[in-house]
């Protein structure tokens, strides 16, 4: 393994190769670049939501294949990641130079000083699996119950199936309000073709 100052000069070179107009540019000033395409990064992704703390340590792992690619969008870290593949780094070799605001190696930093663990709510409004379970089971009796109305109403299978297909289920009960009246004119209407052989008798 290389130095640190040597690894960070190999990466340096090699972006400079990919942007030569820009071969003035100093480490610190790529540093600095990366830095703040992670703080957009963290006000495109959190906004509102997340903790103070997690905001101002985000912790990104630059060995994470996901946030790899997420984090490529931005122009400084996709040439920063070309750089580092190109150069056929190690983990450690990556992990000794990424140290900088917003790295996954920053946050650990501050969380053995302070004893905190900071905790990733980016998934808490994921359901669980046996949520998504629970909801489909729920869903599932809806439209049972409702189909079982529908048809008690007299509506034809093939109706009540499109009826079904066409559902929000913001609720049960308006749902079967809804669905109750569609059914009450149709019928309606049924009625009324039913009995126009009969007008057209009386007519003649």
């Amino acid at each position: 393994m290389v130095g640190r100052r040597q690894i960070h000069q190999a990466i340096h070179s090699r972006m400079m190769k990919r942007n030569a107009d820009d071969d003035v540019v100093q480490w610190d000033q790529i540093v600095r670049a990366l830095v703040d395409e992670l703080k957009h990064e963290v006000v495109s992704f959190y906004g509102n939501e997340g903790s103070d703390l997690e905001k101002q340590y985000p912790g990104f792992d630059y060995l994470n294949h996901k946030t790899r690619l997420r984090l490529s969008r931005w122009l400084w870290h996709r040439s920063f990641f070309k750089a580092i593949d190109y150069l056929g780094l190690s983990e450690s070799e990556i992990n000794s130079v990424v140290t900088w605001w917003g790295t996954l190696n920053e946050r650990r930093a501050y969380e053995k000083r302070t004893g905190t663990v900071i905790r990733d709510t980016t998934g808490d409004d994921i359901p669980t699996w046996e949520e998504v379970q629970k909801i489909n089971s729920e869903r599932l009796a809806q439209e049972n119950a409702l189909r079982d109305h529908l048809l008690a109403y007299g509506m034809q299978q093939e109706e009540v199936e499109n009826v079904l297909r066409e559902t929000d289920y913001p609720s049960l009960e308006e749902s079967i309000e809804r669905t109750a009246l569609q059914a009450q004119a149709i019928a309606s209407y049924r009625q009324v073709r039913q009995l126009e052989p009969l007008f057209s008798v009386a007519r003649e």
